[in-house]
């Protein structure tokens, strides 16, 4: 009986090591940070962008990325807006690029278009009106904020309100 208690537990353990392991090779680029997954985004029109404007995420390799997923009847998403619009009018010149992601269910996109203008958010948004986005990322709860280095890896992702100082702290990350 002590035997097989004592198998028991070294196949459990050496199952348990190679679950670690195919999930670490499995989630994890060359320096084991996820890689972000590349998307296009439809904007809608601001002060510097024209209403239908493509971003491509590939396109901005070598610069740090803030993507922040929201809806507008999402409170808790409005609570955080002006913190992130600050945000990225004091990291704009940084090279730190903030894009907003708008999913579409509860809410239409003129909803979220009304809304940016609205607010007066000047950072590229738009909406995911399929989901595809959304689901690439994983995102699970809104708000949630994306932090990607300059090499397109995802350094963190943060579920619920920021604040200015935890967002100024998370910004820092990405820009070493």
């Amino acid at each position: 009986m002590a035997r097989n208690k004592t198998t028991i537990r070294r196949v459990s353990g050496i199952a348990l090591m190679c679950l670690a392991l195919a999930l670490s090779i499995a989630c994890a680029s060359d320096n084991g940070l996820p890689p972000a997954p590349d998307f296009s985004l439809a904007l809608y029109g601001s002060d510097a962008r024209a209403d239908g404007e493509t971003l491509q995420m590939s396109n901005l390799e070598g610069q740090p990325v803030v993507m922040n997923f929201w809806f507008p009847s999402c409170p808790p998403c409005v609570a955080e807006m002006p913190d992130l619009e600050s945000a990225y009018q004091k990291h704009k010149a940084d090279g730190v690029e903030f894009i907003g992601v708008q999913l579409v269910g509860l809410d239409t996109v003129a909803d979220g278009k009304n809304f940016i203008r609205d607010m007066g958010i000047t950072y590229p948004v738009g909406a995911d009106e399929d989901g595809g986005i959304v689901q690439a990322y994983g995102i699970t709860g809104f708000p949630t904020t994306v932090f990607i280095d300059g090499n397109q890896n995802i350094v963190r992702k943060w579920s619920g309100v920021l604040n200015e100082e935890k967002l100024e702290e998370l910004v820092a990350e990405i820009m070493n």
